[in-house]
Order: C-alpha cells, then structure tokens, then sequence
C-alpha cells in the first residue's frame, strides 16, 4: 500500500496567522505519507533559513525534498515541491506561467518504490479562469505524452483552483486518468470549494480517498490536505 498526500500549504501560515514548518512536518509525517505533493512552499523570507525551512517540513529525515520554484530570489524561493519516503530517481519542472499572471509550473518527479518506479506529476494552477484553460490543456498534452514515452504508473494532484461547481475543465483528463472523489477543500475552517484533486492511471487501485479535516488541518493552512491510499501494481 503506497499513501500520498496533497497539500497546499499557504507558505507555512496557518489561519492562527502563525508560521510554522515544523508543525505541518511533523503532522504529514503522523500521517504515515510515503508521498507529499506540496503547494505554496515559500523558502525566500530573510528572516528563515532555506535549509532549516526544508529540514522542518521534512520532519527532520523522514522525507527527502524535490522542490520545484516557480520564483526564485537571492533569499530563497517559492513554488511547489514533493516530499518522497522512497528515493527520488529524478525530477524535472515544465513552466506554464502565462503573461501577466503569477508564475505557475509543472513538478515531475519519478520515484523508486517498493513495486518500481512511479511518477508523481505536481501543479498549482492560476486563479483566472482564461489562465487555467490553457494550464489544463498543456498539462493534458504533456501527460499524455510522458505516459506514452514513459508508461510507469503515474499520479497527478495539487490545488487546480477550479471554484466552478459544475466544471468542464477536467474532461480531456478524465480521459486518460482516473479522478478520485474527496469533496470539498477549501476554505479549510469551512470547506466549499473543491481546489485540490488527485487523479491516477489505471493500473493504480485507490482504496480510500478522504480530506483530512481535524483541528489541525483547519489550523495549518487555508486548505485542508488530500489522502490517498493506493495499491500500484506489480512492477514488470
């Protein structure tokens, strides 16, 4: 059984105001989470360490960290990463920023689990809806074509800020993963928005999908973090 986590961590700052890697760290790592899909990891304040920043999110050693800055600056950076109980075999970024709005990306990183390797495929989409369309047709484009190149079982999840109840942006990926259903994350002391997902390829078997919705979570971030417990096939 392999469990994966999204979690968009709004740099640390809780709805309590309060900074704190530490206490999200050492809660993913109760959570027994061999993968994390992190959103909004913001390294870059001169007042923090970056290494003491990434040392606390990762629970001390219990994860290794793959970031992926969708900014960067002289202090530090800030954007998406993957934190990984299983070695991380590689990692690579694909920017789908788009002109006049924040810059947003593509975080792949391919790990060896206890079955073979497994893609895990991480993104934080824009909050204009004209910008998210084009960010869901190249991260469809690009799927598409890793899972042809590369055909290992992959996951993909982060916070899509899709606020639409009913919604058509995710048709094209439909067809070629498998969305789980969770419900709403958003915002995390009274969640009615469904901003972050998890979809897999078919070769996976999701056998529990859930929010993580306790006094902590409605604590630690404005969104409430996504569990997945999975069953990856056997590697060929």
């Amino acid at each position: 059984m392999c469990r994966v986590v999204t979690y968009n961590i709004h740099s640390g700052v809780g709805t309590d105001k309060k900074q704190d890697y530490r206490r999200i760290g050492n809660f993913l790592a109760e959570t027994g989470a061999d993968i994390v899909l992190l959103q909004e990891m913001d390294t870059r304040p001169e007042s923090r360490a970056v290494k003491q920043d990434i040392k606390d999110i990762c629970a001390g050693q219990v994860y290794k960290l793959a970031s992926s800055p969708a900014l960067s600056e002289e202090s530090g950076w800030y954007g998406n990463a993957i934190l990984s109980r299983y070695p991380i075999v590689s990692s690579e970024t694909l920017d789908v920023s788009q002109d006049g709005f924040q810059p947003r990306n593509i975080q792949t990183v391919v790990v060896q689990t206890h079955k073979g390797p497994l893609t895990v495929i991480n993104t934080h989409k824009g909050l204009k809806k004209k910008e998210r369309r084009s960010q869901f047709a190249q991260l469809h484009e690009y799927i598409e074509e890793r899972i042809r190149l590369f055909p290992t079982p992959l996951i993909l999840g982060g916070d899509f800020n899709e606020w639409q109840f009913f919604t058509s942006a995710f048709k094209a990926l439909n067809r070629i993963l498998t969305p789980t259903k969770v419900g709403a994350t958003f915002p995390s002391k009274f969640p009615l928005f469904s901003l972050d997902r998890i979809w897999t390829t078919s070769d996976i078997t999701v056998h529990k999908c859930k929010r993580i919705k306790n006094k902590k979570t409605k604590l630690y971030s404005d969104h409430l973090p996504i569990q997945v417990d999975m069953q990856l096939p056997k590697s060929v």
